[in-house]
């Protein structure tokens, strides 16, 4: 006889997953017509973050869940976990388009907003001096390695990687430095380079850009046919008469279907074989709160803390 608490879980979780699984079909009958792209990528990405911040303790940072989410249950681990090389050739080439403007006088930084904050660390911790000709030095040979090494504009060889894993960028950047009359800094650039290619990983390339752009913003840049078009995700390549070719990573409907569906299936198998489920899980599996308490995860249950009361005269 089946263990009726597994039956319960069972229905549960069915109920739970029901409004998924009614986006997955939404999605795909759009997609197949090729209608409203934007609206597919908010859905998409909306889902993929909601699964994600529900399979969490409360006061997890967004960015911080759907990351993980995806790394453990998407299936593409060694893809989530690498960095966009095209995307990090570009940071650089903005910046060294910027650079005037971030370097007015030696020895002073010029912060425009928070998105120049990874490539004022490099300058701060790359131990140069801070000047124009050094900074720009800097970010001329990083440029030169990245190109040199892996796919980063039209027309290279299709051989050379367009993603690798951070550790091995890392690497591939100090090594080549070492052959540079920069040499003398690469024993920092390990650490005044985190900031920056923690950036460029394709999972926080996908929260960033797609995810808080799509839901917070007015709209995302899509090439629709591609978005519609591709299945896996590609690297569009553009122009710009300021800093040149590049490539940036994109993500077609195809690819966050895919990834979607597949994080439905292998963590509710998940949930399946542990046999617990998180608060936020459980409050929407049953109808009843306090029943089936024995399938809730406890350790997901904020601590709590002390109140303090303002009483008035």
């Amino acid at each position: 006889m089946n263990d009726p608490t597994d039956a319960s879980l069972s229905r549960g979780l069915d109920r739970y997953f029901a409004p998924f699984e009614s986006t997955l079909r939404l999605v795909s009958d759009l997609t197949r017509r090729r209608e409203h792209a934007m609206e597919v990528l908010i859905l998409l990405c909306a889902r993929i973050d909601a699964l994600a911040s529900d399979a969490v303790m409360e006061g997890t940072p967004s960015r911080q869940a759907f990351e993980c989410f995806l790394c453990g249950y998407g299936h593409r681990k060694d893809l989530f976990e690498s960095v966009s090389i095209g995307d990090l050739y570009w940071e650089l080439g903005y910046h060294r388009w910027q650079l005037q403007g971030t370097i007015t006088q030696a020895g002073r930084l010029h912060r425009f907003s928070g998105v120049d904050d990874p490539v004022i660390h490099l300058f701060e911790d790359a131990g140069l001096p801070l000047t124009l000709p050094d900074c720009a030095r800097l970010l001329d040979s990083l440029m030169r390695i990245l190109e040199h090494r892996f796919h980063v504009r039209p027309r290279q060889r299709h051989s050379k990687d367009r993603y690798a894993h951070p550790k091995r960028l890392e690497e591939e950047i100090i090594s080549a430095i070492r052959t540079t009359r920069l040499r003398s800094i690469a024993n920092n650039l390990s650490r005044a380079l985190e900031p920056l290619i923690d950036s460029k990983r394709v999972t926080t390339l996908l929260y960033r850009r797609f995810r808080c752009e799509a839901i917070h913003g007015a709209a995302v840049r899509l090439d629709e046919d591609q978005f519609f078009s591709q299945k896996d995700v590609f690297w569009e390549p553009l122009y710009s008469e300021y800093y040149g070719a590049f490539e940036l990573i994109a993500f077609p409907a195809r690819f966050l279907s895919t990834c979607l569906k597949t994080c439905v299936d292998s963590y509710r198998s998940h949930l399946l074989k542990k046999r617990k489920i998180p608060p936020a899980i459980h409050f929407h599996a049953f109808d009843d709160i306090f029943s089936n308490l024995q399938l809730l995860d406890q350790t997901l249950l904020p601590e709590g803390g002390k109140v303090r009361l303002k009483i008035g005269r």
